[in-house]
Parts: C-alpha cells; structure tokens; sequence
C-alpha cells in the first residue's frame, strides 16, 4: 500500500480549504468529477463552507454529485445524508442542478434500493477493473472504526461481490445503504476527514497500526486498488500521531 497522504490543519475551515483545493485540482484536470459524499459533522463544515466562500472559486457545473451511504429514511428527515448536503450545500449553490444529483433513495425498499443505486453508478460512473471508479470518495470515520456504513459487526459486508450493500446500526437498528469496499478502494483519490479529540484513538489506529485492526474495523480496510489515500484533519484528531 502507498503511504498515507497526511494533512493537518488548525480548524474546520483550513481544512475545507485544503479539501477545496484537491477538489479544483481534480477540476483542472477532467471535464467532469464524480464525486461521492459523506455524511457526518466534518462534511457539513466543508459544504458550509463551500457555499459561504466557494460559489465562483469552483466550477459546480462540473461536478456530479453521489453518496457513499444513505440511512433509509425520508429525505427531509434530520438523519438523511442527502438532506444535510441539500441544506448546506445545494440549496445554497445556484449553478449545481438537479441532474448533477444522483442521491441514494433513502425512503425505498432498501434491497431494491441497493440494486437501483448499483445501476445508477453502471450507467454514469466510469469503469475500471471493471468496478465503478470515482474521481473523489470522501469517508468519515465513526468512533467505532466504520466508515461508509459498514460496521464491524458487519465487517465481512466490505467484501461483498455487489456494489452497494444494505446493513445496520448496531445500536440503532437503522438500515443504512451503502458502497461496498470494492468501490470505496477503487476510486482515484479517497479522503478520510476527521475532525475533534475524540476521532484521535481511531486515527491513529488506522494509520500506524492498520494491519493489527484489518479485521476489526472497517476503516482499517481501507487501501486503494490503484489510486491516492489522503487524510484531512484537524489537529485535534491528528493529536496522538
């Protein structure tokens, strides 16, 4: 596996910056990006901050906009991925339209739902190693070592033949639709963003100590097939490397 590509900033919007910057590089050098989101509280920061400072320094028009996971629930609910982006993003950003939006269907039957959504990425995301290949996959991390919504409990669902999975909260018991680890691995850049003390232990982990929690956590099976592993943090979260 290539080495890790670490970078460290003071806050959320340093970090938007840096983010910002590896989404125009990619602009700079494709007609247009395919991007897969994440949900989660360093996501929202990035998309606030996209629409406060970014509506001219990006080309939006550009940008075809997916999920890497969805909880299966109306898209005005407060738990959607695709409702937060909604809030902070789109409905702030005039030039993206709704054809660039391919959102996972959240209110759908989820196994049909995963079907469709593989489809989806058949019929607009390029090909390699014959598994859909995304310019940007970003990634959170849970506290829990998951990411997309894969758990550990569930950890065997990062293998899946298919390119999209249905699974669980282990808590909860939401059902959540999500990639599997074959297109996660498979994209051109994957960015894990991570911010506060308490994403420190699992950073740390899964970038000193990978190997050691492969089978634990999902985020640990986290390797690129052919393309780059960056990680923007906070200093917070990056405290104990």
């Amino acid at each position: 596996m290539m080495k890790d590509i670490i970078n460290i900033y003071k806050d959320g919007e340093a970090l938007s910056e840096g983010f910002t910057k590896l989404l125009n590089d990619e602009l700079a050098q494709k007609e247009r990006v395919n991007i897969s989101l994440s949900g989660g509280t360093t996501p929202k920061t990035i998309f606030k901050y996209w629409s406060e400072k970014c509506q001219d320094s990006v080309d939006w028009r550009r940008l075809i906009f997916y999920w890497g996971d969805e909880r299966c629930v109306l898209p005005g609910n407060e738990n959607s991925n695709y409702g937060m982006t909604k809030e902070y993003l789109f409905n702030n950003v005039p030039a993206i339209s709704k054809r660039q939006i391919h959102r996972i269907h959240g209110e759908g039957e989820p196994d049909e739902e995963a079907i469709w959504y593989s489809n989806i990425l058949k019929g607009f995301v390029p090909y390699e190693n014959e598994i859909p290949s995304f310019d940007i996959m970003m990634l959170g991390l849970g506290d829990d070592g998951h990411t997309v919504s894969i758990f550990p409990y569930q950890i065997d669902l990062w293998d899946s033949p298919e390119n999209c999975v249905v699974a669980k909260h282990p808590e909860s018991g939401m059902t959540r639709i999500s990639l599997s680890g074959k297109v996660v691995n498979n994209s051109h850049n994957i960015a894990f963003l991570a911010m506060g003390k308490g994403k420190a232990e699992k950073v740390k982990q899964i970038i000193e100590q990978r190997d050691q929690f492969f089978d634990k956590y999902p985020a640990a099976r986290v390797n690129p097939s052919f393309g780059k592993l960056y990680w923007f943090l906070d200093e917070e979260a990056a405290s104990l490397l």
